[in-house]
């Protein structure tokens, strides 16, 4: 027999008289669904947005692709090449090398040709200082060994120059050796165009490896290679936070599921009179179990929504603290979500369900 809307009115009033009745057993379950709603929402909207994020991070770290010709410069049809396959969003800084004669110490510099403002964004984590009103980037080594501040005077072969610096860097790698100026100069000065591309695309790590195997193939005059250390190092920060998420996420949910049976099995013995009077009347342990399990479904409502609401703030929270940047709300996670904790609620019920079938009325009811 179907229940009709008078039946189910009754069901819905008896399921909320019962935890109105018994507020605190009702409100330590349904904080316990919200903790495990609210982690679960948290841990997974940060997931499904967390390489775009850490992506994000990683561009500061310069190129993740560098194009060098195999012999000669690169042309201007090759150049076009690299902007039409990685498209408008990356970064693409066109780099000449030349070694150079500093004429005091005879000492031997690389020095590189590039547009020095693309330099610098396209290496933002480097740490920058600004020198004067030159046009030069001096790394720390040189600035250490040669310079102290001072202008340098560069010999390239039968020409030379004052390289006056408009600021110091200091990146951690070999660059720090380097000096660099803009690319105008270096052509003058060395009469060489750029052979060297510095590429920075944006993305996961195999969107990265397509990038790689687009440029292979429009340039097969060039070699393609990543730079191992930035997409390993992002591969291996995607992975092992991803783990991590996963793995306090899932030891929260099991500590809350243990406090969960807790309370569920609480109140099944704190109820058994009510429960024995139920069967004494008539009613079957499939309609008591029906009852109870319904009452454990509508607190994993209420508490995941409320979870999911919550969990939605703190993962926007550690986008902001963390990223700079929030972390918005998955709505397709809502029903997941609800379902999830309907689910969890319904297992945790399991225990105290098969307490509820060992009631005998009778003794129950004369206090034994």
């Amino acid at each position: 027999m179907r229940p009709n809307r008078n039946t189910s009115q009754l069901l819905l009033r008896l399921l909320f008289k019962a935890a109105w009745v018994r507020k605190d057993r009702a409100f330590t379950a349904l904080v316990s669904v919200a903790v495990v709603a609210t982690i679960a929402t948290a841990a997974l909207t940060i997931y499904s947005d967390l390489e775009s994020k850490l992506s994000r991070e990683f561009r500061g770290f310069g190129a993740n692709i560098v194009v060098t010709k195999n012999s000669g410069a690169l042309t201007a049809g090759e150049l076009a090449g690299i902007h039409k396959t990685v498209g408008d969003s990356a970064e693409i800084v066109p780099v000449g090398y030349a070694i150079a004669t500093e004429t005091k110490s005879n000492a031997k510099i690389v020095v590189g040709g590039a547009d020095i403002d693309k330099l610098r964004r396209l290496n933002s984590s480097w740490s920058f200082s600004n020198a004067g009103q030159g046009s030069a980037l001096v790394g720390a080594r040189v600035d250490e060994t040669m310079t102290h501040g001072a202008a340098l005077q560069l010999s390239f072969g039968k020409t030379s120059a004052l390289i006056k610096p408009a600021g110091f860097f200091h990146s951690g790698s070999d660059d720090d050796s380097r000096v660099y100026i803009p690319l105008e100069d270096f052509v003058r000065l060395t009469g060489v165009q750029p052979n060297t591309t510095l590429v920075r695309v944006e993305g996961r790590p195999d969107e990265i490896q397509n990038a790689i195997a687009s440029l292979s193939a429009a340039l097969p005059q060039a070699e393609v290679k990543p730079v191992r250390q930035i997409t390993q190092a992002q591969t291996a920060v995607v992975g092992k936070t991803r783990s991590v998420v996963l793995a306090s996420s899932a030891v929260v949910v099991v500590l809350i599921m243990l406090c969960m049976v807790a309370t569920f099995t609480g109140s099944v013995l704190e109820r058994r009179k009510d429960f024995a009077v139920m069967k004494a009347l008539g009613a079957s342990n499939r309609t008591v179990n029906f009852l109870f399990a319904s009452e454990s479904a509508l607190l994993a409502i209420a508490g995941s929504a409320a979870g999911y609401i919550f969990g939605c703030g703190i993962a926007f929270w550690i986008g902001k603290a963390n990223f700079d940047a929030a972390i918005l709300p998955q709505p397709l996670l809502l029903v997941p979500v609800l379902l999830g904790s309907v689910l969890l609620a319904l297992i945790a019920s399991t225990a105290p369900l098969r307490l509820l079938q060992q009631i005998q009325p009778a003794g129950i009811l004369r206090g034994e």
